[in-house]
């Protein structure tokens, strides 16, 4: 009995320390490239690349999102909305 306590206290902790993460990831998270967008953040108002449900695209950052050389862009790599370099 004791052990099924401990284990749940554990898996307790253990899961909570994942959703954590996973809040912390929500606003990068992709899936794939169209996932992904540039522009200011709806909340913070401040420039930011990551998930298009937290962008608003009508407000752009065009030295942030595409780099003054215009070398920038943004894509999914591994499930996180990612700026990387083009040319």
């Amino acid at each position: 009995m004791k052990k099924l306590v401990v284990m749940l206290v554990l898996a307790a902790f253990m899961s909570a320390g994942c959703l954590e993460q996973m809040e912390g990831i929500g606003e990068k998270y992709c899936a794939g490239d169209s996932d992904c967008a540039c522009g200011v953040h709806k909340t913070t108002e401040q420039c930011f690349y990551g998930n298009k449900q937290y962008v608003d695209m009508t407000k752009q950052c065009p030295d942030f999102c595409t780099g003054i050389a215009g070398n920038l862009d943004v894509k999914c790599v591994d499930f996180v909305c990612t700026q990387v370099r083009v040319r």
